[in-house]
């Protein structure tokens, strides 16, 4: 007896829905915005904690940057899947560490 298992593999990108933020809403607080370009702008969001700035902000300015923190609403805009995914099989035995792969058909 031979013990074989199937996987597969796919990629998911997925996208929240998109806030509208003004960058002077973050000057004067704790951990304030200090640059003048769209990419600086967007490194600032990137690095900031939201949730040690969250009580500082005004509710509109909250409820936007909010969309990508608390129950995110994620949509699907690209699955792999969608195009075939990538599948094989392995052979090998179960043990305490999990499965232990004799052999794959993956490349």
């Amino acid at each position: 007896m031979y013990k074989l298992r199937k996987l597969e593999s796919y990629t998911v990108t997925r996208t929240t829905q998109t806030a509208i933020l003004d960058p002077e809403k973050f000057r004067n607080i704790s951990i304030p915005y200090e640059g003048n370009s769209e990419e600086e702008f967007l490194n600032y969001i990137d690095e900031l904690d939201f949730w040690e700035i969250e009580g500082e902000l005004d509710p509109e300015t909250y409820d936007e940057l909010n969309k990508f923190y608390d129950d995110v609403d994620w949509e699907d805009i690209h699955n792999t899947a969608w195009d075939g995914s990538n599948n094989w099989f392995e052979i090998g035995e179960e043990t305490d560490r999990g499965f232990e792969t004799s052999f794959t058909t993956e490349y």
